[in-house]
């Protein structure tokens, strides 16, 4: 019994070693917690961003795909380029605007907001950002992950090597014409067939709903560092399909996002140059079904449609911000 005992010591004292080396690096490296491992983002920001850059569309695939920046110019006068990225999250663009030097400069950001970013149980491969997960404390981590400890140990091993050798992906001359906006062409097909029950739910977004945990707490603390920086920032709560909005009435799902907005309310009311637009619980009829390509996102006729809508809420207050700008 004695030298089983010793065996299996010696078996797992080099993991136990690997894990404890790897969660100290990751907690105590100020240059891997401020990282972005975004390489999407760091090859648009780069593409994009230049001295004359007056809006940047920020976010997750809601503003990648549903802000078009030619609308925005349009509508202000004003040079718009679209960074955001499919599952990016509050934490990992003020990373990336941050490491580039965007933040000191009067530029005006516009972001969208999807319920997975801070939803603790929404930790699907791509659900849960590197930036997000290093701004965890261990005992987040831990209760986070508390389903699948043996990937919590290998994403922190896995983002501690590419944090090393990470590059920006170069951009496509199709996304190069449209300044970052990333238009689908397809329609949404229906029926809807997501499970309702929330212990059940197949859809990643809302499996084991917690949204007020450690997500929340990081999105707060990022909101408070980039309205620190003075920009004029909109942060907003993007539509759904008529389909979806009728499928899931009354239902756990409707009842979070609800839930979301009031919580993205009463964070943005902290600040004097954020505000926040919820377009989940205000629909536009202009936004019907075949606006969509899928239950959550717009397809690029809905995604004209809907900066339009957009440029209807906020364009007034964007040329004057052109305006004034040009007087100082």
């Amino acid at each position: 019994m004695k030298t089983l005992l010793i065996k299996i010591v010696l078996l797992l004292t080099p993991y136990i070693i690997l894990t404890l080396t790897v969660i100290y690096y990751d907690e105590h490296s100020v240059p891997i917690r401020e990282d972005v491992f975004n390489n999407v983002l760091e090859g648009k920001i780069q593409a994009f961003i230049k001295a004359n850059t007056d809006i940047i569309i920020g976010g997750d695939s809601r503003a990648e795909r549903q802000v078009v920046p030619a609308i925005v110019l349009s509508h202000t006068g004003r040079n718009a380029v679209n960074i955001a990225t499919t599952s990016c999250d509050l934490v990992t663009l003020y990373n990336a605007l941050k490491k580039h030097d965007i933040c000191s400069k009067s530029c005006t950001l516009i972001i969208s907001t999807s319920i997975f970013q801070v939803n603790d149980g929404a930790i699907d491969p791509g659900y849960l950002s590197e930036a997000s997960l290093l701004n965890m404390s261990l005992h987040e981590k831990i209760v986070v992950h508390r389903s699948t400890l043996d990937r919590l140990l290998v994403d922190l091993v896995k983002i501690t090597i590419l944090g090393m050798v990470s590059h920006p992906e170069p951009v496509s001359e199709a996304l190069i014409r449209e300044n970052g906006f990333h238009g689908i062409q397809e329609n949404l097909k229906l029926p809807v067939n997501v499970l309702m029950d929330p212990k059940k739910t197949n859809h990643p977004w809302y499996r084991n709903l917690h949204l007020r945990g450690a997500r929340w707490r990081i999105f707060q603390e990022t909101l408070n560092k980039l309205a620190a920086s003075h920009m004029r920032i909109y942060i907003y709560q993007p539509p759904v399909s008529p389909a979806w909005r009728t499928y899931t009435v009354g239902s756990f799902i409707d009842q979070s996002e609800r839930e979301f907005g009031s919580m993205l309310r009463a964070a943005t009311q902290k600040y004097s140059n954020v505000q926040f637009l919820d377009f989940y619980s205000n629909p536009d009829a202009r936004l019907g079904n075949s606006m969509y390509y899928d239950i959550q996102h717009l397809n690029r006729a809905g995604a004209e449609i809907f900066t339009e809508i957009l440029m209807e809420k906020i364009g007034n207050d964007l040329r004057t911000e052109l305006l004034d700008k040009g007087r100082k």
